[in-house]
């Protein structure tokens, strides 16, 4: 006995959908490919200096991390997140001068001005890296991920130093 093949064609909206569908994606990789550029050059004209975190001679606690970013792009960037090995999380803080004592809270970014030298500090915005997962001692270095908004991710030699 013979089989019969039967051939299945697809509907012409099937086909449309797909060629629509690649022509978008091909245009949405191109636009980011373009988009791409400038961010790479914002990069190089954005330097994290002075990476530093505190000595400790405790595992699990919280320790501020400072550093120094020199923006030298026309637009204004932000941080949005950092990632370091030795701790298991970190935020970032700015402090508030009300009008009792200083107090620290979590923002969700931290502001890096246009044209401008930003220093994270212990009494203005910096980063607290929460439960560290070793001691530090004075002279140790290790790198963080820094990622910022416009300038994407920066790898960052901090020190460990007993005066940051």
């Amino acid at each position: 006995m013979g089989r019969t093949i039967r051939i299945v064609r697809k509907p012409r909206t099937m086909l449309r959908r797909r060629s629509l569908a690649g022509i978008f994606i091909k245009s949405s990789l191109f636009a980011l490919g373009l988009g791409l550029v400038p961010a790479v050059a914002a990069a190089e004209d954005l330097q994290v200096s002075n990476a530093r975190v505190p000595v400790s001679d405790q595992v699990g606690v919280d320790l501020p991390f400072l550093m120094t970013i020199r923006n030298e792009t026309a637009e204004a960037d932000a941080i949005l997140r950092v990632r370091c090995p030795i701790a298991n999380f970190s935020e970032k803080h700015t402090v508030d001068r009300g009008e009792g004592a200083p107090a620290m809270r979590a923002v969700k970014s931290i502001p890096i001005p246009a044209g401008q030298t930003t220093e994270l500090k212990r009494d203005g915005h910096h980063i607290m890296l929460l439960q560290t997962r070793q001691k530090l001692a004075d002279g140790v270095t290790f790198t963080c991920s820094v990622v910022f908004q416009k300038a994407g991710t920066k790898e960052t030699e901090v020190h460990v130093t007993r005066s940051p």
